[in-house]
């Protein structure tokens, strides 16, 4: 539902995010303007009992997050957003622990290197490893879980389709938000909602691509995903705001896996902003981990069972 409160935290989004990430002529301004957002504690406060411990897979630096009812077995395997250029630590790490609280789950953080100092493809081969560092540790795919927002739906997906290519064993599922799926931004969404996303505006989200990908193609399957083949995926949920440049990116990109005959779910929520999900503060974001939480524990009993 498009409510005055979503209304008021687009307005209130608008003006701390979208116009200061504009005004910014650098990628470390943006890093120390998203700092400076994800140490704001009244924005955004991590669920209580949440515990954060460093760790490290495939020497990749991660962040273990449990709860107090996390179980050790069942894994939440997280790539956080950030256009590939920067991490907002808190505020990923307080979904995190909500989405690990409502499934008992383990969330497991992966730190990623960030562009433009390390470009396309230390992020997705960071990611990919950690994958393969779980297994070799014994960690059982039908208990892992990935998870990403916006960048880090990119790197999700991305990982499913290199583990396909290299027929390792498939997670039981994964959850994509607002994924940044087509770097040639092609979706009608981003021209359309160009001056309304609360979030950022098309150059901002250009000059994040720009240095994640440099003179790489945005065709490149192994860039925008939505360009790859989709078949023989394990269940995909995907969810996007209506309020975003990348919607289309979402439906679009659940669209394609549908017809290559995959398991996927696609919610589209009217009213919202990008990676919603992360903003506990709107009852769409609660009902959102509600959903997901469902999904994860489906999925987690489904691929036992096979």
């Amino acid at each position: 539902m498009d409510s005055w409160r979503n209304r008021a935290f687009n307005k209130v989004l608008f003006r701390i995010m979208r116009q200061r990430l504009a005004s910014c002529n650098s990628t470390q301004e943006m890093r120390d303007l998203i700092l400076s957002i994800d140490n704001y504690g009244a924005f955004i406060s991590a669920p209580k009992g949440m515990e954060v411990i460093p760790t490290k897979f495939a020497h990749i630096p991660c962040d273990w997050v449990n709860m107090p009812h996390s179980s050790g077995s069942k894994i939440i395997l997280y790539f956080h957003g950030g256009g590939f250029c920067f991490h907002s630590p808190k505020i990923h790490g307080a979904f995190l622990g909500r989405l690990a609280n409502a499934t008992k789950s383990r969330g497991l953080m992966v730190n990623y290197s960030l562009a433009p100092e390390k470009p396309y493809p230390y992020a997705p081969d960071e990611c990919f490893a950690v994958y393969r560092a779980l297994l070799i540790q014994g960690y059982l795919p039908h208990q892992i879980i990935l998870a990403g927002d916006s960048a880090g739906g990119n790197l999700a997906l991305t990982t499913l389709i290199r583990l396909r290519d290299a027929k390792l064993p498939m997670p039981a599922g994964a959850i994509l938000m607002s994924p940044v799926s087509d770097m040639a931004v092609t979706g009608e969404s981003a021209f359309k909602k160009c001056k309304d996303d609360p979030f950022f505006d098309l150059s901002t989200l250009l000059l994040m691509r720009n240095n994640y990908i440099g003179n790489q193609n945005p065709c490149d399957p192994d860039i925008s995903p939505y360009y790859a083949n989709h078949h023989d995926l394990p269940p995909i949920f995907v969810t996007a705001g209506t309020e975003e440049l990348l919607m289309d990116d979402a439906i679009r990109l659940a669209d394609k896996i549908g017809k290559a005959g995959g398991d996927v779910t696609i919610n589209v929520v009217k009213g919202v902003p990008h990676v919603y999900p992360l903003f506990y503060q709107l009852s769409e974001a609660r009902e959102a981990i509600k959903l997901m939480a469902g999904f994860i524990n489906e999925k987690y009993k489904a691929a036992k069972a096979e």
